[in-house]
């Protein structure tokens, strides 16, 4: 999902250095009061570090990839040592070398994440990201098989759940159906309470169209976390991909935008809306799925999916 994307590794201050009042804006999901925090320290001294670091993490929630890898970039270049700063560095040219297909910012992610476990090899995510990276890029780019397992089993050794996700990952790609069900299975067993596991299992059975056991794997999840409104997109996003199960994808997703969790940003309820205008127009509701992909625009105008979706 988009949002754990967004969310995960937010620990970065450096050890031994106090939470400011902006990290704990930030922590508690007060995008705006946070945003004008860290301006305002830039603006005193434009060679903090953290506060760069925290206005490129503040501009990937907003999806503005280009400031998020500008000011990441700054946040490297003035403290080389901090681990999760060369781990957004390295997700933020991710993110847009695949919007814009810029090759030349591909080549720079590996050297972040790299440096990032280096720093840190108990930095589970920079850890995963890499996986991600070996897992998907071609040879010439150092992508390989072999360097992703290593990450994974490394994981595995700092937190078996995650470490059964990342091999759940793998197998996703090696097309290993067995392999994901069996990993995915034993990640949830070990935290049933985690959104993370139903959402790769469930993210693999869409991948292959087998609608009723997605649906079955998120709904897993609904009966252990009710109130967990993540869950109930996972079901729209289900519906929407699928045309399968409309009313309830439609009513999951209406809930989901009534109430939306404190941490969902612009972006995540454009998605939300994108949704469900797939889903009202599975049902042949043109005129409200129109409404819904002008709303997902007004949340996001980078939604070039909704944009496509307008006549």
């Amino acid at each position: 999902m988009l949002v754990a994307f967004l969310l995960t590794a937010a620990a970065a201050s450096p050890a031994g250095q106090a939470m400011s009042r902006g990290e704990q804006l930030f922590q508690a999901a007060e995008w705006a009061k946070a945003r004008a925090e860290f301006s305002g320290a830039v603006q005193r001294d434009d060679r903090d570090a953290r506060a760069h670091f925290y206005l490129g993490r503040l501009a990937l929630i907003d999806d503005d990839l280009e400031t998020a890898t500008a000011q990441l970039r700054r946040a490297v270049e003035l403290e080389d040592t901090v681990s999760g700063y060369h781990l957004w560095y390295g997700k933020a040219m991710t993110q847009q070398a695949m919007r814009t297909m810029n090759p030349m910012l591909a080549a720079g992610v590996m050297p972040q994440l790299e440096r990032a476990v280096a720093l840190d090899g108990r930095n589970i995510d920079a850890r995963d990201a890499l996986l991600d990276f070996y897992s998907m890029a071609p040879a010439m780019m150092g992508g390989s098989t072999d360097k992703a397992r290593e990450q994974a089993e490394a994981i595995a050794r700092i937190d078996a759940m995650r470490g059964h996700v990342a091999l759940g990952r793998l197998a996703v790609r090696a097309k290993d159906s067995t392999a994901v069900e069996r990993e995915m299975n034993a990640a949830i067993a070990l935290a049933p309470d985690s959104l993370r596991a139903y959402s790769g299992l469930a993210g693999w059975y869409v991948s292959q169209k087998q609608w009723p056991m997605a649906f079955a794997t998120l709904d897993r999840y609904v009966a252990r976390r009710p109130g967990d409104p993540y869950g109930l997109y996972g079901i729209g996003r289900v519906a929407a991909v699928s045309g399968q199960e409309l009313e309830r994808g439609e009513r999951s997703l209406r809930s989901f935008l009534a109430k939306p969790p404190k941490d969902a940003a612009g972006p995540v309820i454009s998605t939300a809306y994108l949704r469900l205008g797939q889903v009202l127009e599975h049902e042949g509701r043109s005129g409200e799925a129109r409404a819904a992909y002008q709303q997902a625009l007004a949340s996001n105008p980078r939604n070039d999916e909704a944009r496509k979706a307008l006549p």
